[in-house]
């Protein structure tokens, strides 16, 4: 059997502070398994909006973190 490559993702507290308040607001951000990767989904209170790109297990993790920043800064300040 491999041994998996670990996956290397530094999260901080304010990755966390992003992640609460996006649920808190019905945000969401998760990966979708297809043939040739994984896609990244936000479900934005029922819009859903899917990656044209597949990405890598560790990729995915990190644009869903990033996403998650992305979204707090973007409607957290209106």
């Amino acid at each position: 059997m491999p041994k998996k490559k670990k996956i290397n993702i530094v999260v901080t507290e304010k990755h966390h502070k992003a992640l609460q308040w996006c649920l808190q607001n019905d945000i969401k951000v998760g990966v979708l398994p297809t043939k040739k990767g994984l896609k990244v989904e936000i479900d934005e209170r029922g819009k859903k909006i899917i990656s044209p790109e597949t990405y890598s297990q560790e990729d995915a993790q990190k644009k869903c973190w990033q996403l998650y920043l992305y979204l707090y800064n973007k409607y957290w300040k209106l």
